[in-house]
This record gives C-alpha cells, sequence and structure tokens, in this order.
C-alpha cells in the first residue's frame, strides 16, 4: 500500500513544469479535437494522476479531468472532509466529492456544449466505470485514447531525474543489509521497508526467494515521489554450482550494451553471451522496463514489442532465472539511457553514507 509523507516542494520541481505537464496534455487534446480527458487512477495504478497533480491516492480512487482549456478537476468517492489536505499537497484546486463517478462527471459538464471525452488509457479502465460513464453522459462522445499521460512520463525531466539519483542510495543500502547471511524472508523484507519507507519512499514492492540450491534473491521496485525505481541482487555461495552466481556478468553485460536506439533484444543477446551455461529446464529472461510501466511490472505493455530505447529513459535492465526444480533469481538495476551507453544509477559497489 502506500504511505508516508506527499511533498510538494518547488526547489525540487518548479511550478512551470507542472503548469508544463498540462499544457503538454492539453496541446494533444485540441490537436486530436477532446474536449475534455479523464484520467482515472486508484492506490494499485495512479502515476499519472501524481505526475499531473501530485495528488496520492492512498486508498480509493479518483478520476482527473483535464478540459482542453482552462484546469484541472479532481473528482472522487472520499469524503469532502480531505479536500483541505489534498489543495494544500496538490497542484489542482477544483475538487469535487460523490458517491459515484457517473453523476460527479455528469455535473462538472452541466452546462458545457457536448462534445468528446477522451478517457486517457482506456484498455486499463474499469469496464463498469465506462458504462457508468457512458449511462451518464448521454449526447457524449466517449472516446478511448492511448497512454497520453504515460507518454508524457516515459523520459524524465532533468528534475525528475535528480529525485531518481536521489533515491538511489538508499535503495542500494536497502539491499546490501537484505542480502546479509542468516536472515530470514520475512526480515529481508523488513529490512527494506524500514529502510525505503523511512527515506520517503511512498511505495515499495519486496519479492524474496530461496533456491534449492540456496542461492537468495531480493527483488525491489520502489517509488520515490512519482518516479519508480528497481534493483535486485542474488546472494550464491561463489563456489558453488548455482547457476545464479554467473547473474552479474550478464547484467554487466546487458547495460554495457544500453544506448539511444538499441532494441531490448540486444539487451538480451549481450547479457546471454556472458552467462555460463545453465542446467537443462532453466529458463532465463532478460527485461528492459521503462520507470514509468515499472509500477505494473511492464505487465500492460503490448505483448511481442521489441522496445527501442530512447535517449534521455530510465528504466530496470532486469535478469531473471526460473530455475529446475523450482526458485527464482533475479539481478537488476536502474539505469539512465545516453547517446552512446548508460548511467548506472543503481549499483553502487560501496556503501553509501
Amino acid at each position: 500500500m502506500k504511505r508516508g509523507l506527499v511533498v510538494l516542494d518547488h526547489d525540487e520541481i518548479p511550478e512551470s513544469e507542472w503548469t508544463s505537464r498540462v499544457g503538454t496534455l492539453q496541446n494533444r487534446l485540441a490537436e486530436d479535437g477532446i474536449d475534455i480527458a479523464l484520467v482515472y487512477g486508484d492506490v494499485y495504478r495512479s502515476d499519472d494522476i501524481g505526475y499531473l497533480t501530485n495528488l496520492c491516492i492512498y486508498w480509493n480512487e479518483g478520476v482527473v479531468a483535464v478540459p482542453a482549456e482552462g484546469e484541472p478537476s479532481f473528482l472522487t468517492k472520499l469524503s469532502p472532509r480531505v479536500h483541505t489536505w489534498m489543495r494544500r499537497t496538490s497542484k489542482v484546486s477544483d475538487l469535487h466529492s460523490g458517491r459515484a463517478f457517473g453523476p460527479l462527471v455528469a455535473g462538472l459538464l452541466d452546462g458545457r456544449e457536448r462534445g468528446v471525452a477522451g478517457l486517457v488509457d482506456a484498455a486499463l479502465w474499469p469496464a463498469a466505470l465506462v458504462t457508468e460513464l457512458t449511462g451518464a453522459l448521454p449526447g457524449w462522445e466517449l472516446r478511448p485514447l492511448g497512454g497520453l499521460v504515460r507518454e508524457q512520463r516515459l523520459r524524465p525531466s532533468p528534475n525528475e531525474t535528480a529525485l531518481i539519483r536521489d533515491a538511489t542510495a538508499l535503495l542500494d543500502e536497502a539491499l546490501r543489509r537484505a542480502v546479509a547471511p542468516g536472515l530470514a524472508p520475512a526480515d529481508r523484507v523488513s529490512v527494506v521497508e524500514r529502510t525505503l519507507r523511512g527515506g520517503g519512499y511512498t511505495e515499495v514492492l519486496v519479492d524474496t526467494t530461496s533456491a534449492q540450491d540456496g542461492a537468495v534473491s531480493v527483488d525491489v521496485t520502489g517509488q520515490y515521489r512519482h518516479n519508480w525505481l528497481r534493483a535486485a541482487r542474488t546472494v550464491a555461495d561463489p563456489g558453488g554450482a548455482s547457476p545464479a552466481a554467473g547473474l552479474e556478468a550478464g547484467l554487466e553485460a546487458a547495460i554495457g550494451a544500453v544506448a539511444a536506439g538499441t532494441a531490448e533484444s540486444a539487451l538480451g543477446h549481450a547479457a546471454l553471451s556472458a552467462l555460463p551455461a545453465f542446467p537443462d529446464g532453466t529458463e532465463a529472461e532478460v527485461r528492459w522496463i521503462d520507470q514509468a510501466d515499472l509500477s505494473t511490472g511492464g505487465d500492460y505493455r503490448p505483448p511481442g514489442e521489441d522496445v527501442r530505447l530512447e535517449q534521455g529513459s530510465v528504466g530496470a535492465v532486469a535478469i531473471e532465472l526460473i530455475l529446475p526444480g523450482g526458485g527464482r533469481a533475479v539481478v537488476a538495476d536502474t539505469v539512465l539511457v545516453g547517446p552512446r551507453s548508460a548511467e548506472r544509477l543503481t549499483g553502487s559497489k560501496e556503501p553509501r553514507s
């Protein structure tokens, strides 16, 4: 679950950048003939809303309505008693609460000339909510849209990249502690949670696994402000025969292949050429997941798409083994894509103070 301090600091993200985020979306709406865009979010997937408004949906769900001209509005099923807090910590001041989104959207649009309402990332909206809005907006065209806001988030601004860099030291430290020998799985999770939550991470997802050969993996995906990072480590006996023992070499090779314009498949070829031979039945996967998709593990990306990395994008390079007889081993780091190489953001070899 999300919890922690919501920060609205104009030294981190200046007012002009908040204005530009909404303005870029509004320009796109005007070009496409959309009168108002509706952006849905809930506790599991609310990064688009956070990116536009700095609102953090700790619980429940909400919709940001962005007209092609004018100020955005936020619609929520939460009580109006949270409005004061939301106004203080967000970039939206027009707030509406109610029991259902259909009447809320209808009330917001009452008096406007009927036109086109676009559902941003429509494929991810709850079907029941789409049906509800269709019934509540007679005369309006509800037009499915792609991930317009997510597309804006694919390349973090210099200010966002600076925040991501700030968050990497904590993640490195959390993993260094979590892979210490002798810890129970619950203790490894606890170490990561305490370190990252205490340092301001809003969301922390931790997966720990132990293979039959004794290799231990700790895989962490975390949200700092409205950006995501991922790093994972696997500890195996260096003198043993664990397939996990050579994963770091594969990760180094994959990151070494990162550059603007490189296809994701090229990272896989580089990694697999550096990895040792695996026992029969081992499954190996090499992935690039952009930080804008890390909250969902990249699961909503079109299947089979061989992504080409964009300069300035931030994402995780990950190698995962599914071992014969059970067990999983994974290594991952977050990197910034440069024109000819990558800046490795996580993966410090030395503890940082």
